[in-house]
């Protein structure tokens, strides 16, 4: 069967990309449990933990830390050239929608991030992604180049920095607010606001935004690339291209990520391995995930990935709301309590809870709950919910 056929949209949607947006979910929820329950992962320093625990950080850390926003940032970038598309064939005013579109999405994670979770990403997802609209008309070379620019030439100023100043790093982190995390998050709940608010306002900061510049706007560049250039539209046409991209990605991805590790995972290093590892890492899994669902033999996974994925922004929220009651002190008050590999059973918990539901779901409904109000507030009309026929 080829491959394009499998890749035939639902109406505007496309099932393996909706798939690999479900498995980011899963990514993206493992990362933000580590923030989530303890303040180690925003504040530095080390949590009181086993040799089995820190065994399943490192996995973490290489396999699924800083891997899965910029995954998510690819698809963004792969979504907007196929709204940009889908705009120019029915208004002389593409920009107008997809920029309603960028700032429903930055209030929505402005109240994502002030009040539930200050590790919110949908508002940087909204910045960039007006930024990347910049980039549109620009041929797949170009927009290469830029994205690999940016990428990389931040990367080596920042690495070399860090390593000329090896000696003055320190992992053992801000003590102080530290323990002001534990005791906020299992306080009561206008403490957690005001803790919130504060990492939230950290996490916004100027030199944050600077970073992650040069972290997002490049993946959302190469989603556009890959979109221009149609990847996706015939894979078989492709598919030389692509191994090759799929060796270079694997290739960095281990050499930054993984060999680190050889050498004691130093400090200075850190900045790199989540840029370029975590970036390659992406793209990696990216067009491994699509070839995977190319074919018949996945056909039952790719199908429940993607249901879970055509819901991503109601699922990202929802896990945000969960670990808000399972961590916090407003809820079972678990903060700074579990070991990491119950934490990960949690995860994966939650994980095919959302799978389920999700699955259930799909078949009743045309848009998720979030999905409905960003997509009538994009188009200034209340959209269709319920599918025809559906109980």
């Amino acid at each position: 069967m080829l491959l394009n056929q499998n890749l035939k949209p639902e109406g505007n949607r496309i099932e393996s990309l909706d798939a690999v947006r479900g498995v980011a979910l899963l990514g993206i929820l493992i990362v933000n449990s580590l923030s989530f329950h303890a303040p180690y992962f925003f504040y530095g320093g080390e949590g009181d933990y086993s040799a089995t625990d820190n065994v399943l950080l490192m996995v973490i850390d290489m396999f699924v830390q800083a891997s899965f926003y910029p995954l998510f940032s690819l698809l963004f970038g792969i979504g907007l050239y196929m709204m940009y598309n889908r705009q120019l064939k029915i208004t002389d005013r593409p920009y107008s929608i997809l920029i309603r579109r960028m700032i429903i999405l930055a209030a929505i994670g402005v109240i994502h991030g002030i009040f539930l979770w200050y590790g919110d990403i949908l508002l940087t997802y909204a910045v960039f992604g007006m930024i990347s609209l910049l980039f549109i008309h620009k041929k797949p070379a170009s927009i290469l180049k830029w994205a690999l620019s940016l990428l990389m030439i931040p990367t080596i100023l920042m690495t070399w920095s860090f390593y000329s100043m090896r000696n003055e790093l320190s992992s053992l982190g801000n003590q102080t607010a530290i323990a002001e995390s534990i005791d906020a998050f299992k306080g009561s709940y206008s403490e957690i606001f005001q803790q919130n608010l504060t990492n939230w306002l950290m996490s916004y900061d100027i030199y944050q935004w600077i970073i992650m510049l040069f972290i997002i706007l490049p993946m959302m560049l190469l989603g556009i690339m890959i979109q221009k250039k149609g990847w996706l539209k015939n894979i078989n046409t492709h598919a030389n291209e692509l191994k090759w991209w799929l060796l270079i990605s694997f290739i960095l991805f281990a050499s930054f990520k993984m060999v680190p590790y050889l050498f004691g995972m130093p400090i200075w290093f850190e900045y790199a391995q989540d840029v370029i590892g975590g970036s390659f890492s992406s793209l990696f899994y990216f067009i491994l995930f699509i070839f995977l669902f190319k074919g018949r033999y996945l056909q039952f996974i790719r199908r429940i990935l993607s249901n879970a994925g055509k819901l991503s922004l109601t699922n990202y929220v929802t896990q945000s709301v969960i670990c808000f009651f399972i961590f916090y002190g407003v809820g079972f008050n678990l903060y700074n309590e579990l070991s990491i590999g119950t934490l990960l059973i949690i995860v994966f918990t939650i994980y095919i809870v959302q799978l389920l539901v999700s699955n259930w779901y799909v078949k009743r409904y045309k848009f998720g709950p979030l999905e409905w109000v960003y997509r009538s507030l994009t188009y200034q009309a209340f959209q269709p919910m319920k599918k025809e026929g559906a109980r």
